[in-house]
């Protein structure tokens, strides 16, 4: 027992240390947050939604939550039981800590359960991810909940607790649609009990919970409004090819606007603030931008698909090789969530963590070993880096900076 106890000690000193740095840091992104409640928060508009509902038995559809189920405003009724800057503030605390928790679980993944020092992996998936973490905290975004919920979507499947996985997805779609893409990928690696538990999760709840808080003709209503709003006036097809599509500045990282305005004079500046912000290559008719948006998107989809389909058995995995693969193979099913949808805000970008994790860890085993998955990887990471170096250039922001780092 002497002998070991020399080495515990630089192994907790190093946790200790991250933990120190991820407490001040945090103190700093929550004390933005609270500031900022009533000015430019997301949460602001879940918080008003949440009160509003609890005062007239009503969601609203005009204040700020266009892009939501219904289900959503009644998961969020707990925040309107307090004032806004303690909302926020608990809100905040709370999606830190699951970032934390995320990114325990995929260490203990990646390095096999072992308990050690934090690798430099790990921080380097972290730093990767910060630009992105801040704006999700500061504006008070749900993507770290939904971060959680599809890693620990994976966790669970990788300890063939299928069941539990499925409900856990099942929430995530509830709660955004955007993991809804995943029941594809679970479908196509056979995995019925996980595509079929989400999918019963998400009907049940997002049916039943507005069915008894609202009535019937309240449901099919506020359904009906959200498919109007989010799915046909959102759509990737309206944003190509309608005379002023919405949700058109910088900050959108979406492949349909990202392709309106490269291939249209479309502006990307602010509305409020009357910028002008032009980064066309060219002024192509609707059918051309049309055809371009569906030639990548088809690509994407293909490619995941391809991938997704090879080392589909044994299951579990029984070789690191496979094990490996799989896991690759659900990152790449992450980027497709985010390629697909007609909406990318910057503080979406952590969705992306279990690939970028996937990336550093591969860079650290394999340097020696594998050059062939070292380089191509090395690439993406770099190309990551630029899109969150480029974040200070609206116009490369505007041109789809961050977007190509995630196709890469």
């Amino acid at each position: 027992m002497t002998g070991r106890a020399p080495e515990a000690e630089p192994h907790a000193r190093g946790w200790r240390l991250l933990l120190a740095a991820v407490v001040v840091y945090a103190v700093v992104l929550v004390t933005i947050a609270a500031w900022r409640a009533e000015s430019s928060s997301d949460f602001r508009d879940f918080w008003e939604n949440a009160v509003h509902f609890r005062q007239t038995g009503e969601i609203a559809a005009d204040l700020g939550v266009h892009n939501y189920l219904p289900f959503f405003t009644l998961f969020m009724l707990p925040c309107g039981l307090l004032p806004l800057r303690v909302a926020i503030v608990v809100f905040s605390v709370l999606s830190l800590a699951l970032f934390g928790v995320t990114v325990v679980l995929v260490e203990r993944l990646l390095s096999d359960g072992g308990q050690h020092r934090p690798r430099p992996a790990l921080l380097i998936a972290v730093a990767l991810c910060l630009p992105y973490l801040h704006s999700c905290v500061v504006v008070g975004s749900v993507s770290l909940l939904l971060l959680f919920l599809i890693v620990a979507t994976w966790f669970l499947v990788e300890r063939g607790r299928e069941w539990e996985a499925g409900a856990v997805l099942g929430l995530a779609v509830l709660i955004k649609l955007l993991p809804a893409v995943l029941i594809v990928f679970f479908l196509l690696k056979r995995r019925w009990r996980v595509a079929g538990t989400a999918g019963a999760v998400a009907v049940v709840l997002g049916l039943g919970l507005p069915l008894v808080a609202l009535g019937f003709r309240a449901t099919v209503t506020q359904h009906r409004s959200f498919y109007e709003r989010a799915l046909v006036e959102g759509s990737a097809e309206q944003t190509l090819t309608s005379t002023q599509p919405l949700k058109t500045h910088f900050s959108n990282n979406a492949l349909p606007i990202v392709l309106r305005r490269l291939l249209s004079p479309l502006n990307a500046g602010r509305w409020s603030q009357r910028e002008e912000l032009y980064v066309n290559v060219g002024d192509f008719s609707p059918g051309t931008r049309r055809a371009v948006f569906a030639a990548l998107l088809t690509l994407f989809v293909l490619v995941s698909v391809v991938v997704s389909l090879r080392r589909s058995r044994p299951w579990p995995p029984d070789t690191v090789a496979a094990r490996q693969a799989v896991r690759a193979q659900f990152g790449v099913w992450c980027c497709l969530m985010l390629l697909a949808s007609p909406l990318v805000w910057t503080h979406y970008l952590p969705l992306v963590y279990w690939p970028l994790a996937l990336l550093a860890d591969r860079i650290g085993g394999t340097r020696r070993a594998a050059p062939c998955v070292f380089v191509p990887s090395t690439i993406a990471l770099w190309a990551w880096i630029l899109g969150a170096v480029l974040l200070a250039w609206p116009a490369a922001r505007a041109a789809g900076a961050q977007l190509a780092g995630v196709a890469c």
